[in-house]
């Protein structure tokens, strides 16, 4: 991961928006987002993060 990128994490019953603030290969370390909202949904959550970090989201097949 790299730094200032987004990801997600389980939080209690929820999913919470991170930005990793330190990495160096081995170690990583994030905060949390404070002006998102806390997710239900997984599929929802992932859909942000590919939104804030600029990526191309394409929903996940679910067979």
């Amino acid at each position: 991961m790299k730094v200032g990128e987004y990801h997600y994490n389980l939080h209690g019953r929820h999913f919470r928006i991170y930005q990793c603030d330190y990495s160096d290969g081995r170690i990583t370390t994030s905060k949390p987002v404070s002006n998102e909202p806390n997710y239900n949904d997984r599929e929802a959550a992932r859909k942000r993060v590919y939104e804030l970090n600029g990526w191309n989201y394409k929903p996940k097949d679910i067979k």
